[in-house]
């Protein structure tokens, strides 16, 4: 028995060449996580980020659900997980719970390899005395990692190909992501997420991607 299906839509139809930078600034709240003050953050204010200090003793991952950029120290930082590597096991957990997000990891030390190997889950790696310019440049480019629709949903659609969900399933939540933003519904990602044979742990991802990542998107794009 063959099946019909309508022409898919093309992720491009929701994506950008390129993002208001100025509106994406006024947009996305980054998350920093650090046991000292955050040195750079009075320069970055002064270019328009909206930086938010949350301190280094989280105790859930709940905590920084809502912020699409998260800046975390390795030193001094989560020890409520209990693991000796801190800050960079940290960033590690909030990579397999968030896998759209951009996480910069950032230090002033020479660590272990153990610690290097937990910070390739980062996007960038940064080193405290890094320079202004270079703050700046890497958030813009986190900016445009989670703003853009299109590129948001390819980071979701890598994770969810390594975790070895099948390319079909990945292709309906594709198009489910597509009509979420289009309407402006959440809920209908959500929704194919439930419907499809796929574990609790993918299903629990994607209805968090909805309430987190396509809500976010849809408020940019609304202006709110």
């Amino acid at each position: 028995m063959f099946r019909t299906f309508r022409t898919p839509e093309p992720l491009s139809s929701i994506g950008q060449e390129s993002i208001d930078m100025a509106e994406a600034k006024r947009q996305v709240e980054i998350a920093v996580l650090d046991d000292n003050p955050f040195a750079p953050k009075e320069a970055l204010l002064h270019h328009k980020f909206r930086v938010v200090e949350l301190g280094p003793d989280i105790r859930s991952l709940d905590t920084v659900s809502t912020f699409p950029i998260i800046v975390c120290d390795v030193a001094g930082v989560g020890r409520a997980f209990g693991s000796s590597l801190e800050g960079a096991h940290l960033v590690n957990e909030i990579r397999k719970a968030y896998p759209d997000k951009f996480l910069i990891g950032y230090t002033g030390q020479t660590h272990s390899v153990a610690t290097t190997n937990a910070l390739t889950a980062a996007d960038k790696r940064m080193a405290k005395d890094e320079s202004i310019e270079a703050w700046v440049k890497n958030l813009e480019v986190g900016m445009n990692e989670v703003v853009n629709p299109r590129n948001r949903w390819i980071r979701m659609r890598r994770a969810l190909l390594e975790r070895g969900v099948e390319l079909f399933d990945v292709f309906k939540l594709e198009q489910a992501f597509i009509k979420a933003v289009r309407q402006r519904k959440p809920d209908v990602l959500a929704n194919q997420a439930r419907e499809l044979g796929v574990t609790q742990e993918i299903k629990d991802l994607i209805i968090k991607f909805s309430a987190t990542a396509v809500a976010t998107l849809i408020s940019a794009t609304l202006g709110v």
